[in-house]
């Protein structure tokens, strides 16, 4: 497998240079992200169990979709992308919600949120994921004010779709 590159960008979204995907991190550089959230009919949120093998956030519940852009990718190409490696299907549309600066101890990422919508069932990748479910927002909120593990990134992401809404 080929190393994956990133795109170094600043605080504005500017390209100013690439660097690996290791190299980012370790650098705690600004570099793109997504995040997708698939919706149904039901206005219910598909969320996914990270995979107990995950080095970060093992076992926490995240995003329908979590990707980083590859350097000259564009958002929606990252976002349409990684929906099919985790989940087996390519979205028709991605619906941009917004744009949001994600810096956190780890990684300091541009994200753009988008949502799509989908009924499932889902092919989803069993390395990445544990499972994947439809939960309805108050339920969500709901499991986060009860303390179950989810990913900051994840309820920054929920906080920007309820506002939306």
């Amino acid at each position: 497998m080929s190393e994956e590159y990133l795109d170094i960008v600043d605080e504005n979204d500017k390209t100013i240079g690439k660097d690996t995907r290791e190299n980012v991190h370790k650098n705690f550089q600004i570099h793109r992200g997504v995040h997708v959230l698939v919706v149904n009919s039901n206005g219910e949120i598909l969320i996914q169990k990270r995979s107990p093998k995950k080095s970060y956030y093992p076992r926490y519940y995240d995003a329908s979709v979590g990707a980083q852009v590859h350097s000259g990718e564009s958002y929606e190409d990252a976002g349409k992308r990684e929906t099919q490696e985790e989940l087996g299907f390519i979205p028709k549309t991605l619906t941009k919600i917004c744009d949001y600066k994600s810096y956190s101890t780890r990684q300091r990422e541009n994200r753009r949120l988008f949502t799509c919508q989908q009924e499932g069932p889902f092919n989803f990748d069993h390395i990445e994921l544990e499972s994947v479910e439809f939960i309805s927002p108050l339920q969500i909120q709901n499991m986060i004010t009860a303390g179950k593990p989810f990913t900051e990134g994840f309820t920054i992401s929920l906080k920007h779709y309820l506002e939306s809404i």
